[in-house]
């Protein structure tokens, strides 16, 4: 005779009540460590804040196109006017545009805080590049923005570039609108690739004509990189110049434009 199955009831009630209270107790254990966090968060914040462990006493100026002089002056007036507060207290966006204000030809400006008790400032200005010569003389940034330059040996340095018309449509940005400029200075942020052409300094760069493209170096002697390929063709500049037989004093050009180099002499 076959066994009868029984069958099992089900229990909603009880597994209803199971299921409440192991929500209960998950949510009970959630609540406690997030009480226990804001807590402590409570208690390392007051630590923070109040202990003199975190109090500013030094300030440190990095990645900046600064003298000496001026370095000192930013870290005398940090410290005249936050020394011994509280580090994390500092409104650091408001030191940062104030920075700003008084040195408007910065990139780029940035404050963070270095615990316990340092201010780290990073202050990058804009380095004339270029030289454009009309009837004044504008130094020019990588990015083609017209700079002021206190120390005028600095512009000895700079090559000028010829062909540019100082057209700028933003007075606030100063930002040379220029198409010939802007190929110049792609020429020149090419040749600091290249050490052995840079050594020999760059004394102006001819932009008037942009598929004819030629500069000048620091000798007199004139090299014509056309408009085009400017990596590749300064590749076979920099293996010419280093061969030992080049004699610099007889050259009075050398030409680019034809894969090889052609040398001009005087």
């Amino acid at each position: 005779m076959a066994k009868q199955k029984r069958n099992k009831k089900f229990n909603l009630g009880s597994f209803v009540k199971d299921l409440r209270n192991a929500i209960m107790k998950r949510a009970i254990n959630f609540l406690v460590i997030a009480v226990f966090l804001a807590i402590a968060f409570l208690l390392v914040k007051a630590y923070l804040y109040r202990s003199d462990y975190f109090r500013l006493r030094r300030v440190e100026v990095r990645e900046t196109f600064l003298d000496q002089k001026s370095m000192l002056m930013i870290k005398a007036r940090i410290l005249n006017e936050y020394k011994d507060k509280n580090i994390f207290s500092l409104d650091l966006k408001a030191i940062a545009k104030s920075l700003q204000s008084t040195y408007q030809d910065a990139k780029d400006v940035s404050v963070t805080i270095a615990p316990p008790d340092k201010l780290s400032i990073g202050l990058k200005l804009r380095k004339p590049v270029a030289l454009i010569k009309t009837d004044k003389i504008y130094p020019v940034d990588e990015d083609g923005v017209i700079i002021p330059v206190s120390d005028s040996s600095v512009l000895d340095r700079v090559p000028s570039v010829e062909g540019v018309k100082i057209g700028y449509e933003d007075r606030r940005t100063r930002v040379v609108r220029s198409k010939n400029l802007k190929t110049a200075i792609d020429l020149l942020r090419n040749i600091k690739d290249f050490k052995v052409i840079a050594d020999y300094g760059i004394d102006k760069v001819d932009a008037r004509d942009l598929n004819n493209i030629s500069f000048y170096l620091k000798n007199g002697v004139e090299v014509r990189v056309g408009g085009d390929n400017f990596r590749e063709r300064l590749l076979v500049l920099a293996k010419t110049l280093r061969d030992p037989r080049l004699m610099m004093d007889r050259i009075k050009y050398v030409d680019l434009r034809f894969g090889d180099a052609v040398i001009g002499p005087r």
